[in-house]
């Protein structure tokens, strides 16, 4: 069966795809199709095996509500309207393989394809939540939008290999699921007005850093053409086979079990594998298997598997308040206990945590205590890492464009400044159901129409330079230029880096390393004073 448009007067919104036709919605001037079945469910025996492509339906089918979630840990923090933009889900279940698309129309004409990889690491969330609908970047910038679920956690990442090869794939299943989603989305998005030659994959922190896997997975390759990595601090690297595997055994172990069988696994109740996912310490992530992965996706080089790929890369200027806002009295530090939580996150002694303050003090004399805890925190967290994206692929064939979303938030007394994610409702026009992280104030809305225009000229052409904005030159070494997007947007020189460079020495952050060691340090420092 081709992909192609269903017409007929009364019945516009029937698309018909590879696997049958689906009715779509009309949502105030973009169609959406909702809920799009792109693989079968990964429950029984196919849970922790590579995903099998959705089966065909007859007649049409509805497609006007979400699928399901990827099983993972409901988080209560999460509800609160500050999060709940972002980390909204839907009812959780092992059959969770659904996409969403957002349409102008369902035309043969071929625009720019964006597709979002949701945020939450590789274990949380959903493409579903409100803030990522994409509705109003569809209609506002006339590009189609995709959106998928995908297995998150152990069910998405748990190292089997040692199991034979029924399950050799088990460590990348969550990755093989997107690879299958823009399999389809190859195959099917001309028939949503889209062009299937230029598709951009983008996301968001851990989103980013499926970005950031994708450009290195050979599988992958030709299935996009432009990428975005937003605030990715542990894309630089996967998980080593030695680290996979014992997490692997601690996860046996809480369930009880002898070894690692996947046949057995297979039969655990999902709710007993939910608890044991808790119990278990460490990071389920993406592995080097040597089927998928053989190294690192961009340590100690660029992967050129998509040197031909443009790419966008940056970040938030203040991205740990994010995090800050855990514990309020972070906000209000003397600089002996900003110096003391820095030695223990960082692991430092006393003499060298003093230099890393001092450079950070002359870069801005007049910061608080707690301002340097931000800067330095966020540069070793996250602009470390999203700079050296952009510098291991100087001299590529593709050009790469470096950026820092600085617009600051007045909500909170201000004291968030440009916390993480704060970004992300700029570029998808849902600056409304974000109010309580970006408030309402009279520069959302140019902010929105710059970061919209911005990321859609990116994804038609692979260079974000658009009139809304200054020359942006790609990124190079000699000078780092990187583009600090903000209501007077300006393109500067490698900003705080002679600052960052006492981080040097320091290894990279990666995803192993929970930032919970920060929080827990400063939970930490009134009982060392006492």
């Amino acid at each position: 069966m081709s992909s192609s448009l269903r017409t007929g007067r009364g019945n516009p919104a029937v698309v018909e795809t590879t696997r049958g036709r689906l009715r779509g919605v009309d949502a105030n001037g973009t169609l959406c199709f909702r809920g799009i079945r792109y693989g079968q469910s990964t429950a029984g025996e196919n849970r922790f095996r590579p995903p099998v492509p959705a089966m065909e339906w007859p007649g049409i089918r509805d497609a006007a509500s979400w699928g399901a979630s990827a099983p993972q840990p409901i988080l209560p923090a999460y509800s609160e309207p500050f999060y709940a933009w972002y980390s909204t889900i839907q009812q959780i279940s092992e059959d969770c393989l659904f996409l969403n698309i957002f349409t102008p129309t369902a035309d043969e004409k071929r625009r720019p394809v964006m597709v979002w990889l949701h945020g939450g690491g590789w274990r949380s969330f959903a493409a579903t939540a409100p803030g990522t609908d994409g509705t109003l970047l569809a209609r506002g910038e006339d590009v189609v939008v995709v959106t998928l679920n995908h297995r998150l956690g152990a069910l998405g990442f748990l190292a089997l290999g040692q199991d034979g090869e029924r399950f050799a794939d088990a460590g990348n299943a969550g990755l093989l699921d997107i690879v299958l989603a823009l399999e389809w989305v190859r195959d099917n998005i001309a028939a949503f007005g889209g062009d299937p030659t230029n598709i951009t994959i983008f996301g968001q922190s851990g989103g980013g850093a499926k970005v950031a896997a994708l450009m290195a997975l050979p599988a992958a390759t030709g299935l996009f053409h432009r990428a975005i990595v937003q605030s990715s601090s542990g894309g630089l690297r996967i998980a080593p086979r030695e680290e996979a595997e014992g997490l692997t055994r601690n996860l046996i172990g809480n369930l009880g079990l002898d070894r690692a069988d996947g046949a057995a696994l297979q039969e655990v109740p999902l709710s007993d594998l939910l608890v044991a996912f808790q119990k278990t310490p460490g990071y389920f992530r993406p592995v080097i298997d040597d089927r998928s992965f053989h190294a690192d996706p961009f340590f100690p080089s660029a992967p050129e598997v998509s040197s031909h790929v443009p790419l966008m890369v940056g970040c938030t200027n203040t991205e740990t308040t994010y995090y800050m806002r855990q514990n309020p009295e972070s906000f209000h530090l003397e600089l002996p206990d900003v110096e003391a939580r820095l030695a223990d996150f960082l692991r430092l002694d006393a003499a060298a945590t003093g230099r890393i303050v001092e450079a950070y003090r002359d870069l801005n004399p007049s910061a608080r205590a707690s301002d340097i805890l931000v800067a330095v925190t966020t540069d070793y967290l996250f602009k470390r890492n999203t700079y050296r994206m952009a510098s291991l692929r100087d001299g590529t064939p593709a050009c790469s464009f470096a950026f820092v979303f600085a617009w600051e938030t007045p909500v909170e007394g201000g004291r968030l400044r440009s916390p993480h994610t704060c970004e992300v409702p700029f570029i998808f026009g849902s600056a409304e159901v974000a109010r309580a992280m970006v408030g309402h104030e009279r520069d959302v809305e140019p902010m929105t129409k710059l970061m919209m225009a911005t990321w859609a000229q990116f994804a038609r052409s692979g260079d974000p330079n658009n009139p809304l904005l200054p020359e942006w030159r790609a990124f190079a070494e000699a000078d780092s230029p990187v583009m600090s997007l903000r209501p007077e947007s300006a393109l500067l020189p490698d900003p705080g880096g002679k600052a960052r460079t006492t981080l040097d020495g320091l290894a990279f952050y990666e995803y192993n390393r929970s930032r919970d060691d920060f929080w827990s340090a400063s939970a930490g420092l009134k009982r060392r004073r006492d």
